[in-house]
């Protein structure tokens, strides 16, 4: 006969403490949090500024972070197959845009009344991931357009920086004369580069009031200034061959190309943002020759006093698929609160990454950090507080304008499609945008 094994009630009892603490054990393992980041970013600096002092606060939360090469095109394709991360990081405000009408992007709107984001975020930047009355993005980064200049070329050639279109045309043909090229850039690995020039002649040559006027809908981006600025550009770049000596070679410069250059005395200046900075650091050490900035020079009257064009960099929304948003609102929340945290975080990439807009001063920077860029950070909240600000077209362009704004320009480079023809599609695809409710917040003025 077989026998019947009974379970006595002690054993039962360490049973049910066993099972329960097992239950227990479960319950308390940590959420994990995805964040795909840029495949420059070093993930050792990135692990011992942001991800282990992180965790040291919030044990219940793992973050992880991943660079990822070609991250916007792997994060789109992602997004479509529902295997997005938690955290998604896009190049800027109005990339985003393009996700919200299928639903993949969650409202931040009452997390930012919960933590109280407004209150954190320069207000500008706050305004800037606004979408129909909801946010949807916070700026990981902010910066503005700059001129950098090889100092040590300029101090041998006797040159100032240029501060308005004859003395920054007067250097670069005293440039060519001297054999070395007026500016460096090139847009392989990111062909969007070519919107960062478009902007800054829009911004500088048509002037910050006009580009607004046009922003909100009260001039056209038909009208004369806007066509000068584009005739401006394209002289400087296609039919001068200013910017790394060719149209054709600006097309085939990579980062690593452009600031090899610029730090071996090939060129004399870059029209760059201010993430520029890192390039600028890490390249001119390489060298005998020495870096500074100056604000971009106005091209025209209309232009007034030098200004900053207002930007957002990169910035982070969350999955609207994503099983733990409370868990991620944590993370984003911590980023924000902690100016001192953020620059830790930002010093190693020169300050051009992972600069949250927040209420910094030049107190707050260590004192190991490079003056030439704090000085760009306090001159920037000095001259931004005087409403002095222009507008990059990342961050204040709606999706489908943004795109044939940087794509059809090289068409006006190469004079197969007219600069009237280019700005009358602009113009075309803002009024579609407007119609449909896509436009971004514009800051007034």
């Amino acid at each position: 006969m077989k026998k019947l094994h009974y379970v006595t009630r002690p054993v039962l009892l360490v049973l049910a403490l066993f099972l329960l603490g097992a239950a227990s054990f479960a319950q308390s393992e940590p959420v994990t949090v995805t964040w795909w980041t840029e495949d420059y970013i070093d993930l050792d600096q990135i692990t011992a500024t942001l991800i282990e002092p992180f965790q040291a606060a919030h044990p219940d939360i793992q973050l992880v972070i991943t660079p990822q090469p070609e991250l916007n095109t792997t994060l789109r394709t992602a997004l479509a197959a529902g295997e997005a991360p938690d955290i998604l990081q896009t190049p800027g405000a109005s990339f985003i845009a393009e996700f919200l009408n299928s639903g993949l992007i969650l409202s931040l709107s009452n997390a930012a009344d919960t933590y109280g984001w407004e209150d954190k975020l320069l207000p500008w930047a706050y305004q800037s991931g606004i979408v129909d009355g909801e946010l949807y993005s916070i700026p990981l980064t902010y910066e503005s357009m700059i001129l950098l200049y090889n100092k040590t070329v300029f101090e041998e050639n006797g040159w100032e920086p240029p501060t308005n279109l004859a003395e920054f045309e007067a250097i670069a043909e005293a440039a060519v004369a001297a054999g070395i090229n007026p500016l460096s850039y090139g847009n392989v690995g990111w062909q969007p580069t070519n919107e960062h020039l478009v902007g800054i002649y829009l911004n500088n040559y048509a002037g910050p009031e006009n580009v607004y006027q046009a922003l909100i809908g009260e001039k056209s981006w038909t009208d004369p200034e806007f066509a000068e600025a584009i005739q401006l550009l394209k002289t400087h770049i296609a039919d001068n061959g200013w910017f790394s000596g060719s149209l054709e070679t600006y097309f085939s410069f990579a980062w690593e190309d452009m600031f090899s250059e610029f730090s071996n005395g090939g060129s004399a200046m870059m029209m760059i943002g201010s993430w520029g900075f890192r390039g600028a650091t890490e390249f001119f050490a390489e060298t005998d020759y020495d870096w500074d900035w100056a604000p971009l020079p106005v091209f025209s009257d209309m232009a007034g006093e030098y200004n900053y064009e207002l930007a957002t960099g990169s910035t982070l929304s969350v999955n609207g698929e994503t099983d733990h948003p409370e868990a991620v609102l944590t993370v984003l929340d911590w980023l924000m609160s902690d100016p001192a945290r953020v620059l830790e975080i930002a010093s190693g990439y020169g300050y051009g990454e992972f600069m949250i807009p927040l209420y910094f001063t030049a107190e707050d920077f260590p004192a190991s950090a490079d003056e030439r860029i704090v000085r760009f950070f306090s001159d920037f909240a000095a001259v931004t507080g005087e409403g002095r600000v222009g507008y990059t077209t990342w961050t204040f362009w709606p999706a489908a304008p943004n795109v044939q704004l940087w794509e059809a320009i090289e068409n006006v480079w190469y004079d197969e499609l007219s600069i009237d023809d280019y700005l009358a599609e602009q113009q075309a695809l803002w009024e579609e945008a407007r119609n449909n409710g896509e436009v971004l917040p514009i800051p007034a003025r």
